[in-house]
Parts: structure tokens; sequence; C-alpha cells
């Protein structure tokens, strides 16, 4: 199966019901009035905006990565379960939004991942830990 679809299957199996899933993913109705209100996007120019920003990830990638934040995991667990060779540590402040995205992850049967609570303005990692840092919609996250 090429990847684009298997992560597509596994946005369906996470479902994305929730208020914030809707919203982050364009993929209710809720959701998409935010989307249009708020950023100026529709449900397709969402999906390319997500499509670009994980263009950096190489497709069989096995090194470390670091998220942060994780959210609740909806744009990126469908992606991590692509790449069951890398070691990714998914960081977030909220307990709540990391619960959730370890349900996701759990759902997935995802194995290679490291949920850590922690502020991101003081992250306990040296320089060159990861080989790829993702933050998707985490801007409000860092100072």
């Amino acid at each position: 199966m090429e990847r684009k679809e298997a992560i597509r299957g596994a946005y369906r199996m996470t479902g994305g019901n929730s208020f914030y899933d809707g919203m982050i993913t364009c993929s209710t109705l809720s959701g998409k009035a935010v989307c249009r209100l708020v950023w100026a996007m529709n449900k397709a120019e969402n999906d390319a905006y997500l499509e670009k920003a994980m263009s950096g990830i190489p497709e069989h990638f096995s090194g470390k990565l670091l998220e942060v934040p994780v959210g609740t995991g909806i744009l990126t667990m469908p992606v991590y379960q692509t790449m069951p060779e890398a070691d990714i540590t998914c960081l977030d402040y909220s307990l709540d939004m990391m619960r959730q995205a370890q349900e996701k992850a759990e759902h997935l049967q995802l194995k290679n991942i490291t949920f850590r609570q922690g502020d991101v303005g003081a992250l306990s990692y040296a320089d060159d830990t990861f080989d790829i840092v993702l933050s998707l919609n985490g801007f409000h996250a860092f100072m």
C-alpha cells in the first residue's frame, strides 16, 4: 500500500470527531468553519499544508524524531504508523492532549513512541539528540 493511502486509512481509524481534532483536520462542520474563519483555509488547503509540513520526513525514516507539542496526535500518529523503525518522542505540556495522543498511538498499535510531559520553553535535550524536530500548529507553545 502506498504511504499516502496508509496514512489516510489511519486517519479514518483514529477518528477526529472531537472539536479540536475536527478543527485541526477541517473534517467536521464546526472544524471547517474554524478553518475558514481563523486560518482562511478549506479542507484541501489544510491537507496540502499538512503534506508540505511532513514532506521533510523521509519515507523510510529510522532516526530520532521529537514532536513538540504533540497535541492530540491527530495529525502525526497516522504518519508515524508508516515509520516503524523511527525512535519518536512526543512532548506536550497538556496531560489531557497527550493522553489523547497516547490513545491514538495505542489504537494504531504504535510501539516506537515515548510520551513525555514537559514545557517547550525548558527542554532537557542536548542540541544533537534528535535528527528531526517537528512542530505542527505549535507556534503558540514557543516564546
